[in-house]
C-alpha cells in the first residue's frame, strides 16, 4: 500500500496531536491548569481540528478567542501571553499552508503579528504596571511579534511550496496514469477491429466459395456428377484453406512476442484466391504487371485481402455470369491494385465496419490511396494504391 493512502488518516492524527499539544500547553506549560486555561486550551483545540479545511475559518476563531480571553482574570491571574502566541503560531501556519491563495497567508500573518504585539503590550500592562501601555511596550511587543511571526511565517511558506510540489507530482501521475488507461482501450479497440476484419475477411470469402459450389454441386449431382464431386472438393479445400488461415490468427494473437507474424497471407498467394474464384464459377482474369518486391507483412496482407474481398463482393452482388479482371502493377514507388467486374450488382457496406471501409483502413494505414464505385460502363472497380517509400521490408 503507497505512503499516499495513509494520509487521510495521518491527517487526522496530526490534528488530534496539535489540538492536544494546544490544550497541553495552555494548562500545564505556564501552570494555567485553571478554569481560565483549560477552557482556552479545549476551544482553540476545536477551531484548530479544522485548521486544514476551514484555515481562514479557523484563523478567525482562534484570534476572537485570544482576545476574548486576553483580559478576563481567573483566580487573580491572566491568561499567559504564551498560550496566545503558541496558538496564532498554528493558526497562521495552517492558512499560509492551506488557504487557496498565498495572498491569504500574507494577511494573516500581518494580523498575527499585530495581535501578538496587543497580547505581548496588554499583558505587560494588566499583569505588571496596570497602567495603558506605553511606546516602549508597543516597540517591544512589535518586535517580537514581528520576528517570531516571520520565523514561522517562513517555515509554513516552506511546507506550502512543498505541499504543492507533491500535489502537483500526484496530478501529473493521475494524469498519466489516465492517459495510460485511455491509450489501453484504443489499442484494445483497434486490436478487436483487426480481429474482426481479419476474421470477417477469411469467412466471408470461404462461406462465398463454399456457398456457390455448394449450389452447383446440387444443382449437378444427377446430370454431371464429375462436376459435383468436383464442386465437392473444391469446398473441402476451401473450408481447409479457411482454417488455416484461422489457426494462424489464432497463433499469433496467442503470441506473446511482440514482432509475432501477422500475416497469415500475402502477396505469393494471390493467385489461390483467384483460382478459388474461378473453381466457384467466376471468370478472372489475373494481370501481373512487374516482379513482386519484398514488403512488409501488413502491406502484403493488404493487397491479398483487397482481392480477396473484391471477389468475394463480385461472387455476392454481382449478378448472374459476370467476369472480373484483377490487375496487380509493381511499381519501384508503390503497389497498384485494380479489381473490375462486369456485374450489375451494387455492392454495399458490410455491417460492423468492415468490407469496403476495412478495405481503406487497411490502405490508409501504410499512407495509400482507395477508392470503389460503379464503373461508367457498367460492373464494380475497387482500386488502391500503397506507396513504398516507407513500408519497404
Amino acid at each position: 500500500m503507497s505512503w499516499s493512502s495513509f494520509r487521510p488518516y495521518q491527517a487526522v492524527l496530526v490534528d488530534l496531536a496539535v489540538a492536544g499539544s494546544v490544550a497541553l500547553t495552555a494548562t500545564y506549560w505556564w501552570h494555567q491548569f485553571r478554569e481560565g486555561g483549560l477552557i482556552f486550551g479545549l476551544l482553540v483545540g476545536c477551531a484548530l481540528m479544522w485548521r486544514r479545511h476551514r484555515p481562514v475559518a479557523a484563523f478567525v476563531a482562534v484570534a476572537l478567542l485570544s482576545m476574548a480571553m486576553l483580559p478576563i482574570e481567573v483566580h487573580g491571574s491572566h491568561l499567559h501571553e504564551g498560550m496566545l502566541l503558541v496558538s496564532m503560531a498554528v493558526a497562521m501556519y495552517a492558512v499560509v499552508v492551506y488557504a487557496a491563495r498565498l495572498k491569504t497567508g500574507i494577511a494573516a500573518g500581518v494580523a498575527a503579528a499585530l495581535l501578538g504585539t496587543v497580547a505581548l503590550t496588554a499583558r505587560t500592562s494588566l499583569e505588571y504596571s496596570h497602567e495603558l501601555p506605553g511606546l516602549a511596550d508597543v516597540q517591544t511587543g512589535l518586535l517580537l511579534s514581528v520576528g517570531y511571526g516571520i520565523v514561522i511565517w517562513a517555515v509554513a511558506y516552506l511546507a506550502r511550496g512543498r505541499r504543492l510540489s507533491y500535489a502537483q507530482a500526484e496530478e501529473r501521475a493521475a494524469t498519466a496514469e489516465r492517459e495510460r488507461q485511455h491509450l489501453a482501450r484504443i489499442a484494445v479497440a483497434e486490436e478487436r477491429t483487426r480481429i474482426a476484419r481479419e476474421l470477417h475477411d477469411i469467412v466471408a470469402h470461404s462461406l462465398s466459395v463454399m456457398i456457390v459450389h455448394a449450389n452447383g454441386g446440387e444443382y449437378a449431382l444427377d446430370r454431371d456428377p464429375e462436376r459435383a464431386r468436383a464442386a465437392l472438393r473444391t469446398i473441402g479445400a476451401t473450408g481447409r484453406d479457411a482454417l488455416v488461415e484461422i489457426k494462424q490468427l489464432v497463433e499469433m494473437l496467442r503470441s506473446d512476442e511482440p514482432d509475432a507474424d501477422r500475416t497469415p497471407a500475402g502477396l505469393e498467394q494471390v493467385g489461390a484466391v483467384v483460382e478459388r474464384a474461378r473453381g466457384a464459377g467466376l471468370a478472372v482474369d489475373l494481370v501481373v504487371d512487374g516482379a513482386p518486391p519484398a514488403v512488409s507483412g501488413g502491406v502484403a496482407l493488404a493487397v491479398y485481402r483487397i482481392v480477396q474481398e473484391s471477389l468475394t463482393n463480385t461472387l455476392k452482388h454481382a449478378g448472374p455470369a459476370p467476369t472480373a479482371t484483377v490487375r496487380l502493377r509493381y511499381r519501384p514507388e508503390a503497389i497498384e491494385v485494380d479489381v473490375s467486374d462486369t456485374g450489375t450488382g451494387t455492392v454495399p457496406a458490410a455491417p460492423g465496419g468492415h468490407g469496403l471501409v476495412g478495405m481503406r483502413e487497411r490502405v490508409s494505414l501504410y499512407g495509400g490511396a482507395f477508392d470503389a464505385g460503379p464503373r461508367l460502363d457498367g460492373g464494380w472497380r475497387v482500386r488502391g494504391r500503397i506507396p513504398l517509400a516507407e513500408v519497404q521490408a
